[in-house]
């Protein structure tokens, strides 16, 4: 074999095959499954109540993984022994993917008549403007409304 300082085709097919093994695709969103370890879980509120006899309870989840925020809710009941059980959870799709680059500080819930409204600061990786983000949620499993805001 004549060397001539390239790389034979198969080597370079090998290592780009290699290297390649771990990339995944852009815009993966990131259920909430993903966030079962408890160092990835930075904020967890049980907010409000839900149902006609308010028979449940809102939990939302705020994570940081890949140097951004993901955030669930979760509509929670109680079983006969008191334990909290997950009936529906929700990603929130506008910051739950990998293109959103955002990271949320300043996280607050609080109780509405039709569910319950969070609020957060967020920052963007893909510009320095700071913004405030709001999401109603409710009343319906799985409802909820996104809606952000430039920070004056």
């Amino acid at each position: 074999m004549k060397t001539t300082g390239a790389i034979p085709r198969a080597l370079l097919a090998a290592l780009m095959s290699i290297g390649c093994a771990g990339a995944h695709a852009l815009g993966a969103d990131y259920g909430y499954d993903s966030f079962k370890t408890p160092d990835a879980v930075g904020w967890v509120q049980l907010c409000g109540t839900w149902g006609k006899d308010h028979q449940g309870t809102y939990r939302v989840v705020h994570a940081e993984q890949y140097a951004q925020s993901f955030l669930y809710v979760q509509w929670m009941t109680r079983d006969a022994n008191g334990a909290l059980h997950a009936e529906h959870t929700v990603a929130i799709a506008e910051l739950d993917n990998d293109h959103a680059e955002i990271a949320l500080t300043d996280l607050a819930c609080r109780a509405t008549p039709r569910g319950i409204v969070v609020t957060a600061k967020a920052d963007s990786g893909h510009d320095d403007k700071l913004r405030r983000v709001m999401i109603e949620v409710g009343p319906a499993a799985g409802q909820y409304r996104y809606r952000a805001q430039r920070a004056r």
